[in-house]
């Protein structure tokens, strides 16, 4: 079976040879991608847009990886017959059985308007950006963001502004995804119920997702870990709920004084000077800097950035609880390798989440926004070792079945088989 993936993110072992701006990330997909390669009889192939890039092929360990030049902001407009044709060349060189779309966000799902009908393609839901762009705008509804604008931000660059404009564009494109694509994999109800509501005819597949090494060796004990340490995933972005999580610990603060936040994936400089916030600092991060220093949280918020696989088991090792506070999430990435390690989480109920885990079993689940059932919630981790090692005993028994290496290498191997058979059976039926 000759199985080409279309990913957003270079595969690490491509980037030495790859000539342009390549996005890394997407170290979720990588284990699967890879575990496939030593299925017999499979073949594998990925493409991956560069920014200022070239047309490049380029074969290691058996696996023939492509790259094809993008122009900013390529993925998220309507492919034009030049990237199309880009596309197209690595497809016909590798002649696939199946293409694999990894994610709806970005544009790569209209080339099913310009690949061979004979091909079957499948899309990987991961986020979908209309309710995201619905939360983020519920995520500030009560905060008044043009107050922290820099100059960039009012110059039309970066902000939240920015993003909902920019997603809001992107809808359109999205819709027609779900629209002229037959098959998904998926990985929650939610994601299940948003394609029904996109494409009733589509055909859903379950398809769980694989986790880094570490994650699978590495295991939290509350003896080991510090106390009142508060780790959540990202304080990028006001979708991701972090100035909730900021709110409930000036309460957790009353009761625990040595409360700590801490927070990877983070540009935000707590002791960056004024002048810089004022001309180029991003409005969240600006109104979350304001909101430490008037919420009396200043030496109790802990700013990373980028953490490698390691760096992340071992903050999952030494935080008391993990905490999900977002608006909106599917399946996130963070969640499955917090449970995998068996730290107990707080998190907020939506989206897919509660597909994921059950509230005072797997987690303890709060309403998106309420800071005050939030730190009730953590509150409860804090005071109870018997309950957090509970929660974290169970979502742990729960993440060794859901990311189960050998199940989901099997999963996917049966998907790419009743897709390929599916979909030439419909082409028979149509001569």
């Amino acid at each position: 079976m000759r199985i080409l993936w279309v990913t957003h993110d270079l595969f690490e072992a491509f980037l030495p040879y790859v000539k342009g701006r390549p996005t890394l990330g997407g170290s979720w997909i990588a284990p699967l991608f890879y575990l496939l390669h030593n299925e017999p009889d499979v073949k594998l192939g990925s493409i991956t847009p560069v920014l200022n890039g070239e047309a490049q092929k380029k074969e290691i360990d058996n696996i023939i990886y492509y790259s094809v030049p993008m122009m900013k902001n390529d993925n998220i407009r309507n492919i034009n017959l030049r990237l199309a044709s880009e596309y197209l060349f690595a497809i016909n060189d590798f002649k696939p059985d199946i293409i694999h779309v990894h994610g709806t966000e970005k544009n790569f799902g209209l080339l099913r308007k310009f690949i061979d009908e004979s091909i079957p393609v499948v899309c990987s839901i991961q986020g979908i950006v209309s309710p995201c762009y619905d939360n983020l705008k519920h995520s500030v509804a009560t905060v008044n963001i043009k107050k922290y604008r820099s100059i960039k931000n009012r110059l039309g660059r970066g902000g939240v502004n920015f993003a909902l404009r920019k997603w809001k564009r992107y809808i359109l494109i999205e819709r027609e995804i779900y629209n002229i694509n037959s098959y998904f994999v998926g990985r929650t109800m939610w994601d299940r119920a948003q394609l029904m509501s996109l494409n009733p005819e589509a055909v859903y597949f379950q398809g769980e997702e694989l986790l880094r090494a570490e994650f699978y060796t590495t295991k939290w004990e509350i003896d080991n870990c510090e106390r009142h340490r508060i780790f959540v995933p990202s304080a990028a972005s006001p979708l991701k709920g972090f100035h909730v999580l900021l709110k409930a610990a000036a309460i957790l603060k009353q009761d625990y004084p040595d409360v700590k936040i801490v927070a990877p994936l983070s540009t935000i400089q707590t002791k960056s000077p004024k002048w810089k916030d004022y001309l180029v600092s991003e409005d969240y991060a600006n109104y979350v800097k304001t909101q430490i220093k008037e919420l009396g949280l200043e030496g109790h918020v802990v700013f990373k950035k980028k953490l490698s696989a390691t760096e992340m088991a071992h903050e999952y090792c030494n935080a008391h609880v993990f905490v999900l506070p977002s608006f909106m999430e599917n399946s996130p990435n963070s969640l499955g390798e917090s449970m995998m390690v068996g730290v107990p989480s707080v998190a907020s109920a939506v989206g897919g989440v509660p597909s994921i885990v059950k509230d005072n079993e797997s987690s303890l689940l709060f309403s998106p926004g309420d800071h005050a059932y939030l730190a009730f919630q953590i509150k409860r981790i804090f005071s109870d070792d018997a309950l957090a090692e509970k929660i974290g005993r169970e979502a742990r028994m729960i993440a060794q079945k859901r990311h189960h290496i050998e199940h989901t290498i099997r999963q996917y191997m049966s998907i790419y088989s009743n897709i390929i058979d599916h979909h030439h059976e419909n082409i028979a039926c149509a001569l």
